[in-house]
């Protein structure tokens, strides 16, 4: 055992080691926030791996986010160093896209699939395949295109073009739906193209149709570890089914149903109970709290003890921080405005030294917005956390489509998306159209023929980019120099006045940590398509300042931890939102804005400030129920707890 290891098993408690330490079987580990899971996961991955360094298996381990797998990856490593290269470490369809670029080839996948990820792409695609099914004879209308979110929701149940005229009560709907369906994917395969749903239904297609690649896989990965099991979809818990088959029962799921936020995605405490009855697993439960304050986890309890979506004898929390005194405030304001301005002012006057170790946290971005005017207005740095799946600098949507256009030349949407962003770089006023029909006559790749294009336009910025493009047409293998010397170059050419960080410049920082992440996950240099692969399934937002208040959603929020802590908005139809109690809204739906309200009061590590006004947008609104079931009851303005 390494020394790294070593002390990280001295660290563990009694209950910590026991699931680290547990050996075969399947086994269900209900942990509640701040209780270490990460720690626990980690921790037996590096076991697992330092006990078997003359053996050749590698352990698998599924997370939700590339975040928690690249933080997984990191410790573990730090634990055990040179043997991560035996662990996969990432989210679902990132192991679905390395499962498909290593057997796809059954489905007809080349491995160098390129991957959508945006609805415009998607739509122009299936608008484009519509129009040629038509010219060839088929019947459909432009307006078909109208199908592809229906498409959507068909491809995450796992329902095939083939079975889903079956699933419409009107008997031509279905046949319609089926037909655009059809042509859909038969675009997608002929163009080499996935989607995200696709990586999961072509992945069970895969295993479900191929067995043998679903035993190889039990083969190579004897171990199988899943975090945030409650978070999984129907779609990708019918994936481990079908990858474990009947037999392979070594599956060790960590989850806690209190935090099941998801729903509106397909997760489920279904799941939980499904995967007690398939694989029948061991239960144990992590309930010492290391990060909220006494008073915050007795507040977490109570709250939760009101749903009954939850496994039957589940341990309460239990802190194991001393009792420092009230660590719980409540704010009351008479107007939304009143409250936003006021929470703005008293975090600026809480001191510079304590807003990067500060969040605000509210049920909706538009509850968060007026928080973020007023702080910004007193001089606080603050944003808005938001997720970026795509660069938003025309220099890097340039490049990513540059490279895009290297493995797949005759993609006509990528190509108009890289001459856009040509054009905004430089000032060309390039057409993509014009150009696209001059290289089919020519002969000549779309990005050959735009480089010389570009090359003849006499700009000295429009010369750089077509050198560039040259070099990669010329000789693709050498893409990771011209990428070094592109990501250096193609910032300086966005202006950033008065010292502002330009796009160019967060989108430098987001693809230098996405690739960082991505040459660990590999373990070594990526190929150009595992590269763009990645990117894909990668967020695109730059770090966030680390001296800024953050602003979040609390479903953004979710596995993130604050010193201080703002949650805005308390009051009835706010949280709980509206829809969860309208008469006829099922009781789930409130059991999830419950397991909100609890998921967000956990991301404190010592204050917890709970405010909610009386009206919003101009209606009158009661305190939340929530406070009286924390047993924190409503009492007069600006009063503390």
């Amino acid at each position: 055992m390494t020394p790294e290891l070593a002390a990280a098993f001295d660290r563990l408690s009694v209950t910590q080691r026991q699931a680290v330490d547990w050996g075969e079987g399947a086994a269900l580990v209900l942990a509640g926030p701040g209780v270490g899971k990460t720690t626990v996961l980690t921790t037996r991955i590096a076991r697992i791996l330092d006990n078997s360094r003359n053996r050749n298996f590698r352990v698998l381990a599924l997370t939700f986010t590339t975040k928690a797998g690249d933080e997984m990856r990191t410790r573990v490593e730090g634990m055990v160093p040179g043997l991560t290269e035996r662990a996969v470490i990432g989210t679902f369809h990132s192991f679905c896209a390395q499962v498909l670029r290593q057997h796809g080839s059954h489905l007809g996948i080349r491995p160098d699939f390129g991957i959508y990820d945006q609805d415009q792409d998607r739509e122009e695609l299936l608008r484009d395949a519509i129009r040629q099914a038509a010219e060839n004879g088929e019947t459909v209308a432009q307006d078909d295109v109208r199908w592809l979110k229906a498409i959507d929701q068909l491809r995450s149940s796992l329902v095939s073009p083939e079975k889903t005229a079956q699933r419409f009560r009107d008997p031509k709907a279905g046949e319609r739906a089926a037909r655009v369906y059809g042509i859909y994917e038969n675009a997608l395969r002929t163009r080499n193209l996935m989607d995200f749903n696709g990586l999961i239904l072509d992945t069970c297609r895969l295993v479900h149709s191929i067995p043998a690649v679903a035993a190889r896989i039990r083969q190579s990965y004897p171990y199988w570890l899943i975090d945030e099991f409650q978070d999984t979809t129907p779609a990708q818990y019918r994936l481990v089914r079908f990858l474990a088959g009947s037999e392979f029962k070594n599956l060790f799921a960590v989850a806690d149903d209190d935090q099941i936020i998801y729903q509106w995605a397909g997760a489920s405490y279904q799941q939980i109970v499904a995967f007690r009855q398939n694989f029948s697993p061991v239960l144990m439960q992590l309930v010492e709290n290391r990060r909220c304050p006494p008073e915050v986890v007795n507040a977490a309890n109570n709250l939760v003890a009101h749903n009954s979506d939850r496994t039957p004898g589940k341990a309460a929390l239990v802190s194991t921080l001393p009792d420092e005194g009230p660590a719980i405030r409540k704010r009351v304001f008479q107007t939304d405005v009143d409250e936003a301005q006021s929470v703005g002012a008293e975090i600026a006057r809480s001191g510079r030294g304590k807003w990067g170790r500060t969040a605000v946290l509210g049920r909706t971005r538009a509850i968060l917005q007026p928080v973020l005017d007023a702080l910004r207005g007193a001089g606080v740095p603050a944003s808005i956390a938001t997720r970026r799946d795509r660069f938003v600098s025309a220099q890097f949507v340039w490049l990513q489509s540059c490279l895009e256009l290297a493995l797949r030349p005759t993609d006509r949407q990528v190509f108009t998306a890289m001459v856009g962003a040509a054009n905004r770089i430089s000032g060309m006023e390039l057409d993509a159209a014009i150009l696209a029909a001059e290289a089919a006559s020519s002969g000549l790749s779309y990005l050959e023929h735009w480089s010389l294009a570009a090359k003849t336009n006499g700009d000295e910025t429009a010369s750089r980019l077509s050198e560039l493009a040259c070099r990669l047409v010329q000789a693709r293998a050498t893409w990771p120099k011209i990428v070094a010397e592109a990501i250096a170059w193609l910032p300086q050419t966005a202006a950033a006045p008065n010292g502002n960080v330009s796009d160019a410049d967060e989108d430098k920082a987001a693809w230098e940590v996405a690739a960082k992440a991505i040459r660990a996950e590999k373990g070594s240099q990526p190929d150009l398509d595992e590269l763009l692969q990645g990117l894909a399934l990668r967020p695109k937002e730059p770090p966030p300042d680390p001296n800024a208040v953050r602003l979040l959603t609390i479903h953004a929020a979710k596995g993130l931890e604050f010193d201080y802590v703002w949650l805005i908005g308390l009051a009835e139809s706010v949280l709980p939102s509206w829809q969860s109690l309208k008469p006829d809204a099922r009781p789930a739906e409130l059991e999830e804005e419950r397991r909100n309200c609890f998921v967000a009061i956990t991301r404190t590590r010592k204050n917890l400030v709970l405010s909610y006004a009386s009206q919003y947008r101009g209606w009158s609104r009661q305190p939340s129920r929530f406070l009286a079931e924390m047993d924190l009851e409503p009492t007069g303005s600006g009063d503390s707890i």
